[in-house]
């Protein structure tokens, strides 16, 4: 017990692993000095690319990427919106910060509809930032507030698409949607909840299907913009 309660704290007081995949040099360099002036992150990888990107997925105990990539393509699916699949896919465990350059709505969606975390913009606060890359290395999710705004605003069309209105959850599904949107973990939930974290997961993956969503964002952004909460 003595050895696991050790474990634990060592865990909690190792840095947290951060690789950086950004197609600009300046943007690897800005972030490298941000994130070096935090003692409790440590980045322990960069990639100009796609393929060296790929690699930093190799490292056992890497906890966050933040990935600045190109999301638009003229025609098929952006090599930057399929880095971020083949990344969630491939390590689950490792959370995906997509930080953009522009504000468009499409490819904002596209990187969370990917598997994104969270989403900030490059102009985001030195303070804001590293307050993102810690909450998503908890398994939470992050959105500026300024993305947050683009997002929210009411679209009726897109809410006809993701079929909230009229979409009926239970008490106990709408208690962990609540909390989804405001940031908690499958743990910090199963915990608030009284009961297993496998459990927490079973429900989020009817609330998904029942709001035409594929991801914790996603299903806060409909929450909020259905009026659901």
């Amino acid at each position: 017990m003595l050895k696991d309660q050790v474990a634990v704290s060592a865990a909690r007081t190792r840095p947290i692993e951060v690789g950086i995949v950004a197609d600009r040099d300046t943007t690897r360099r800005t972030l490298l000095a941000v994130l070096a002036h935090d003692h409790e992150l440590r980045v322990v990888g960069t990639a100009a690319g796609i393929d060296d990107g790929a690699r930093l997925l190799d490292l056992p105990n890497l906890r966050v990427m933040l990935v600045n990539l190109d999301l638009s393509a003229p025609s098929g699916p952006a090599p930057g919106v399929e880095f971020i699949r083949r990344s969630k896919e491939r390590r689950p465990d490792v959370g995906i910060l997509s930080l953009k350059r522009r504000t468009e709505e499409h490819l904002l969606r596209a990187a969370l509809d990917a598997g994104a975390d969270a989403c900030c913009l490059a102009t985001t606060s030195q303070t804001r930032l590293l307050q993102a890359i810690k909450a998503v290395a908890e398994g939470a999710t992050w959105l500026d507030p300024e993305i947050s705004r683009i997002l929210l605003h009411p679209l009726p069309a897109a809410l006809g698409h993701q079929g909230v209105p009229g979409v009926h959850l239970s008490p106990r599904e709408r208690d962990i949607l609540r909390l989804v949107t405001d940031g908690y973990t499958n743990d910090e939930i199963a915990e608030r909840l009284t009961c297993a974290t496998a459990t927490i997961k079973t429900h989020l993956l009817h609330l998904f299907s029942k709001l035409g969503v594929h991801d914790r964002v996603s299903a806060a952004v409909a929450a909020l913009r259905g009026g659901l909460l």
